[in-house]
């Protein structure tokens, strides 16, 4: 006589074609498992025979009451004013609606983090803090179909939810506002390539560029790490191979402060206008320097990117995308 195969949340999960923690949902009767997914997962569960035990449903139905942040692998973005605002935004918004903020860091290993806090049920849902092209994290995420925010936009997914700003529009007007002060010949400073929003800003800045006929060459332009070092030394190759360069467009507050740096020990005399993402009015010499800023509203986005959430987690209709207006000072 053949041995009964005993049936499983696993077996449920390999025969509809899915995790194991997308069956977990579909029965917790998540907002984020789709009607067509739960469909075919209650359809298997019936043809099967299953039946999910007290202690498999009350993990399905477990609330944890917590908002998950997993910081970049990167120290330098811990000393970022955006991730400093945003991270109020996120807790401030999340205590107001009863719930906790959670951090996790894993080194290099973003993905571990997220792992670690989903595997655990620590959190709710997840908010990641930045964009990156090819971003595993947001791809396991997907794939167990767990509740996420996206702050910034995903160049592969147009089915996930994003806070964002416009940031090829803003990068265009603020060299654009450049222009108007007279720069003729503008450089441009941005964190590694493989960040959306350097590629959005960079993007806008060559619109910019193309639309005023301005002088441009690929010496014009500097891309590394996204801290105080890189924007110093970015700073010293733009002047060295650019002596007449009158104006540069710079995408992030912590390359603006190295920046700076080198311009008030090396090239004090220097006459240059700086339109910048982030620069603190604290940060700098206001009667040597001439700064123009976008302020993207870090956080408001932090408020955004967490009432999203919690709304889709009550089961609330949200947008895909919200757009958080940015203002030019200076």
């Amino acid at each position: 006589m053949e041995k009964q195969r005993k049936v499983t949340m696993q077996t449920v999960a390999d025969e509809a074609g899915v995790s194991k923690a997308t069956v977990s949902r579909a029965i917790g009767n998540y907002p984020d498992i789709s009607d067509s997914t739960k469909k075919k997962i209650f359809e298997v569960m019936e043809r099967l025979n299953y039946h999910p035990s007290a202690i498999a449903r009350s993990l399905a139905n477990r609330i944890s009451k917590n908002v998950g942040l997993v910081l970049p692998a990167d120290d330098d973005f811990f000393m970022n004013p955006f991730f400093q605002e945003s991270l109020r935004g996120v807790a401030k918004t999340a205590g107001k609606r009863g719930y906790d903020t959670l951090i996790a860091y894993n080194g290099k290993n973003e993905t571990n983090a997220i792992k670690r806090l989903v595997n655990s049920n620590k959190v709710d849902g997840v908010i990641l803090m930045r964009s990156v092209i090819g971003d595993s994290t947001v791809n396991y995420l997907r794939d167990i179909e767990f509740p996420f925010i996206l702050i910034g936009k995903s160049e592969e997914y147009d089915d996930i939810y994003t806070v964002d700003t416009d940031n090829v529009d803003a990068c265009r007007k603020l060299t654009n506002h450049l222009v108007g002060l007279g720069c003729k010949k503008i450089g441009f400073i941005g964190g590694k390539r493989d960040s959306m929003v350097t590629t959005d800003r960079y993007d806008g800045y060559i619109q910019s560029i193309r639309e005023n006929g301005l002088y441009f060459s690929d010496d014009m332009v500097e891309e590394n790490e996204f801290n105080k070092l890189e924007g110093y030394m970015s700073m010293k190759k733009l002047l060295e191979a650019n002596g007449d360069m009158d104006g540069v467009v710079i995408t992030d507050s912590l390359i603006f402060s190295g920046a700076i740096d080198y311009l008030s020990s090396v090239c004090e005399e220097k006459d240059i206008i700086i339109g910048a993402f982030g620069a603190e009015s604290n940060s700098f010499n206001k009667s040597k320097y001439k700064v123009v800023n976008i302020d993207v509203g870090s956080m408001k986005i932090g408020e955004f990117s967490c009432e999203k959430l919690i709304d889709i987690l009550e089961k609330k209709d949200v947008d895909l995308t919200d757009i958080v207006d940015y203002k030019i000072e200076g």
